[in-house]
């Protein structure tokens, strides 16, 4: 049995949490081409849909010029019950005539959030069933803390042969807190019985790392695959990776574990 590196820092870890959308696949990449399908079937009825464009890309965290996602929007961010909500609200108070509250959110839960539930052309950002492996082949178990919903979550691990490597799953339309709150990790590790010492925490927000600080994880590991930049996830992060195609199992004939970096004096405090 191996220590677990990520880059080149060596930690052991017997519980190593990831986020899907942003840090197994790349979020851009994935969610981009559904995402304006979805806001173009939104649209297509409304006489003012020029106008309705820009204001809801915006209200959702999409930039229209770069062709990316901004990490606090609710479409990167929350859950798909807040995205519906935030894409209601811009109908709403733009469109023209003014349709009801009711009718707004009728239609995106119609013509909106169907396009973005169904099958979607995911990137995965290495070999994914092949790191799965390798961490449960040496004790490491494994789980996935998402914002995406239940239905979506399980069909992109068995589409990736990963659902028999994941040991915890928690999704943004489950019974628990989502994160950042703490409770998803926590539960995580109570259901596989590992301690927070020994648990990692990999994601791609600001979300991921707030989750792993409150609930007091080893380690955690913030990368570049999604929405998050250096600059935002620096302060939360001890260690910041391109990707999770830097994680693997070391056999390290020493079997002494690195210290985390300590950045306890430029944490901020859990809002």
């Amino acid at each position: 049995m191996g220590l677990v590196r990520f880059g080149e820092h060596r930690f052991d870890a017997k519980l190593v949490s990831f986020d899907k959308d942003g840090t197994l696949f790349d979020f851009n990449a994935s969610w981009r081409r559904p995402f304006l399908q979805a806001v173009d079937n939104l649209l297509s009825p409304f006489s003012n849909r020029a106008r309705l464009w820009s204001p809801l890309c915006r209200a959702l965290g999409f930039d229209t010029v770069a062709g990316t996602f901004s990490e606090d929007g609710p479409f990167a961010a929350d859950t798909s019950e807040a995205t519906v909500r935030a894409a209601a609200t811009v109908l709403h108070q733009l469109s023209d005539p003014t349709l009801p509250w009711h009718k707004c959110e009728e239609l995106v839960r119609r013509r909106f959030a169907p396009i973005l539930a169904g099958p979607v052309d995911l990137s995965p950002v290495t070999d994914l069933a092949a790191l799965f492996s390798s961490l449960q082949e040496n004790c490491v178990r494994v789980a996935v803390i998402t914002s995406d919903d239940s239905g979506p979550t399980e069909a992109a691990l068995a589409r990736f042969h990963l659902s028999r490597f994941v040991d915890f799953v928690a999704c943004g339309d489950g019974a628990i807190r989502h994160k950042p709150a703490p409770d998803p990790l926590l539960a995580a590790a109570k259901a596989v019985g590992v301690s927070m010492a020994e648990t990692v925490v990999v994601g791609d927000a600001v979300a991921d790392l707030r989750m792993a600080r409150s609930a007091g994880a080893g380690l955690a590991v913030g990368v570049l695959t999604g929405v998050g930049s250096r600059r935002n996830l620096g302060p939360l992060a001890d260690l910041i990776l391109d990707s999770v195609a830097e994680i693997r199992v070391d056999f390290s004939p020493h079997g002494e574990q690195s210290p985390a970096p300590d950045h306890s004096s430029d944490r901020p405090g859990e809002p």
